[in-house]
């Protein structure tokens, strides 16, 4: 199979930055991406609402909950991108532990973690 020429393959890009075809591209994907975004829109309120929840049941000071927020937010990216298993597990880990050292108290991320995500903690290998 014969390469194309570098001339062939630059008007080919060149082709795609036309904005008439770009807006006819964007125009045809939008209502998929825009289905896409409300699913993990509403996935992230509830994640909130549940954190929030957790939160208003522990002393935690309001100044505090970006930070947890933030926490239930990477574990849930972990949990979309690896799916489970041990490898979520650690992953999870060092994350609270991430959060941990930056002042987060260890019980609510925990409670966190488990209650929200259901996610349990990482088993130490046997000996």
């Amino acid at each position: 199979m014969a390469l194309k020429s570098s001339g062939d393959r630059l008007a080919n890009y060149n082709s795609k930055l036309i904005p008439a075809r770009v807006a006819e591209d964007l125009t045809a994907k939008k209502a998929s991406m825009v289905a896409v975004e409300a699913v993990i829109f509403n996935q992230m309120t509830d994640i909130e609402d549940r954190t929030r929840g957790v939160l208003s049941s522990e002393t935690t000071l309001s100044v505090d909950y970006p930070k947890y927020y933030c926490f239930a937010k990477q574990v849930w990216k972990l949990q979309r991108k690896l799916g489970g298993g041990t490898a979520l597990m650690d992953e999870v880990a060092l994350v609270l532990a991430k959060w941990q050292a930056r002042g987060c108290t260890n019980a609510i991320l925990t409670k966190i973690r488990n209650d929200i995500f259901a996610i349990s903690a990482p088993t130490p290998p046997g000996p």
